[in-house]
């Protein structure tokens, strides 16, 4: 029953808080492969390779749709693969730094984990992803992952702790007002129902399957007044998909209902309900046929039962060392004996025992309490690392403004010097090269241009010094990224004619005019960009160095043979 009850609870976690987008026009695509995989697992895998083989899924999309289809089997192999193919998706560049996407990959982990009943690995995601839910300020989403901790917690044997937190979250989320608070209330309504099933108080379920049942009708009379405030659930694309949402979530309650009156005796009440869950689009799946055998053994509608049952043992192929294969020797075995086939009813409970007996009911009692002791340890010493790096954080913040203070007030010193420095440099070289002591007044040293090209061509030393100091102010500066830098602005700055400035070039740079040499600048720090920035665009790369795209492309194949792309494709 516990088992039962923890797969069919892990069947709609995914299905009720990821959106299903609109079916394409070929059935080769990512949201064509998740309708086909609740109900056709196999059939879902050929339809993700063909998909991949098309292009039509990238390679990070098609490791997650194998990992949620093997999330959803009941072969231990194809658990263990999900699981492994999550782990390795954690350290995925998708992954890494797209908090929305560690979500789902921790989801996935959550759902394989119940699914095979590893409480402890289970407890690790759920903690984890509760984690990044705070940091990135989900609240919801929080609450609802705190409803499946506490689950766990009451089947780990801490009923009166993982029940409060199902009701603490259940408080925090029953308010209307957005789709995705509906669908976490859900969810965690759910949780508490399965723990209720797990300790056989069905009468207090059937007041929680009224209350889902109440909410989706409250939603449906008030749609408008519910936000689509997340990506998990949006239907503004799609009404179709807000269809499905409510059909699936009211035949889940409608099931509860069902096998909570089973349970209390009421039957008419019991076949109405269950009436209802096979009349959905959700009824007729597997996921759906797994979690009404309970009902439907409790009604006595064996031949349904045994039905599904046979199914789930034709998944498992040799996999029969496992709670659920417990269960259906046991079902089978009330089924043999109310059809009086005592001795057939005998054997199978005697194969149920032994088991049972391998199983080891004591064990995983005791794991149960380990399970729970790491928890509890695990929630402790998050709580310690979140203080101590609450206080490190604070410590490195008032240090690090403290730092920038110094910084700013030694580089606003360091500033001024340097220009300092550099005015007086400029206004020394020029009155040497102009011929003028540096210790003559102002008015003695005007004079006319042929008399300052005189007097550079017989300073040559003078000539190198002023090119170099213009050369590195227009680099460090970085003047050169000014598209609009003319040649009158270099020689205001250093009060030199525009003859003097052309003929340091020449001299100098090797280059005939002004725009030439500053295109050369301008291209040599392109070189570098392209090569040390490959995520850089083009456009980007041009805009940093003083060129519109158009004009960098031109230069650049005028000066170097290749264009820029094609430089660093050659790289």
């Amino acid at each position: 029953m516990i088992v039962l009850i923890l797969v069919s609870a892990s069947c709609d976690s995914d299905s009720t808080s990821r959106h299903i987008p609109n079916l394409g026009d070929t059935p080769y695509q990512a949201d064509s492969v998740l309708v086909a995989y609740a109900y056709h697992p196999d059939r879902a895998l050929v339809m993700l390779d063909s998909a991949l083989l098309l292009g039509n899924i990238n390679e990070y999309r098609g490791r997650f749709i194998r990992a949620k289809i093997y999330s959803k089997s009941i072969i231990k192999q194809r658990q263990d693969s999900a699981i492994l193919i999550c782990q390795q998706l954690l350290q995925h560049d998708s992954v890494i730094n797209a908090p929305h996407e560690q979500e789902n990959v921790l989801d996935l982990l959550m759902i394989t984990s119940r699914t095979k009943v590893d409480f402890e690995g289970y407890v690790k995601w759920a903690t984890q992803k509760a984690e990044v839910c705070r940091l990135q300020g989900e609240e919801t989403e929080q609450w609802r992952t705190e409803a499946e901790i506490g689950m766990v917690l009451s089947h780990l044997g801490q009923p009166e702790e993982g029940m409060a937190k199902i009701n603490e979250a259940i408080r925090q989320l029953d308010a209307p007002g957005s789709i995705d608070r509906m669908d976490a209330f859900i969810i965690a309504v759910k949780r508490k129902i399965s723990v209720l099933n797990d300790q056989g108080r069905y009468a207090e379920v059937i007041p929680l399957g009224q209350r889902i049942l109440d909410r989706l009708d409250h939603y449906v009379e008030h749609a408008a007044d519910y936000a689509e405030d997340s990506y998990r659930l949006s239907w503004s694309d799609s009404p179709a998909d807000r269809d499905r949402y409510i059909d699936f979530t009211r035949a889940q309650a409608n099931g509860f209902l069902a096998g909570a009156y089973a349970m209390t005796g009421d039957e008419a009440r019991a076949r109405e309900c269950l009436a209802r869950f096979n009349q959905s689009g959700y009824g007729p799946s597997f996921s759906a046929r797994r979690m009404i055998i309970p009902a439907q053994m409790a009604l006595g509608l064996y031949d349904e039962a045994m039905t599904t049952s046979d199914e789930i043992v034709y998944r498992m192929g040799s996999d029969t060392i496992n709670d659920d294969y417990a269960v259906i020797l046991r079902n089978r075995a009330i089924v043999a004996r109310a059809k009086g086939r005592l001795a057939e009813a005998y054997d199978l409970m005697n194969r149920h025992a032994r088991l049972a007996k391998v199983l080891s009911d004591s064990l995983h009692a005791g794991e149960a309490h380990d399970y729970a002791a790491r928890y509890h340890a695990q929630e402790q010493e998050l709580k310690i690392q979140e203080t101590e790096s609450a206080s490190r954080m604070k410590s490195i913040i008032i240090g690090v403004i403290v730092l920038l203070f110094i910084i700013a007030g030694a580089f606003s010193f360091y500033y001024r010097r340097q220009r300092q420095i550099i005015s007086e440099k400029n206004r020394a070289l020029v009155r040497m090269i102009n011929g003028t002591p540096l210790e003559a007044p102002a008015d003695e040293a005007e004079g006319s241009e042929e008399s300052d090209d005189a007097g550079e061509s017989e300073v040559p030393g003078v000539n190198s010094a002023l090119f170099d100091t213009i050369d590195t102010t227009i680099r460090t500066e970085r003047l050169y990224t000014n598209v609009s830098l003319q040649r009158t602005d270099i020689c205001e700055r250093f009060c030199i004619t525009r003859h003097t400035l052309n003929t340091l070039l020449a001299q100098h740079a090797g280059c005939s005019s002004f725009p030439q040499y500053i295109n050369n600048i301008r291209l040599g720090e392109a070189i570098s960009l392209l090569r040390d920035n490959p995520s850089m665009t083009i456009a980007a790369i041009a805009a940093a160095v003083g060129f519109s795209s158009a004009n960098f492309r031109e230069q650049f194949k005028r000066q170097y043979g290749v264009t820029p792309q094609e430089y660093r494709q050659n790289l």
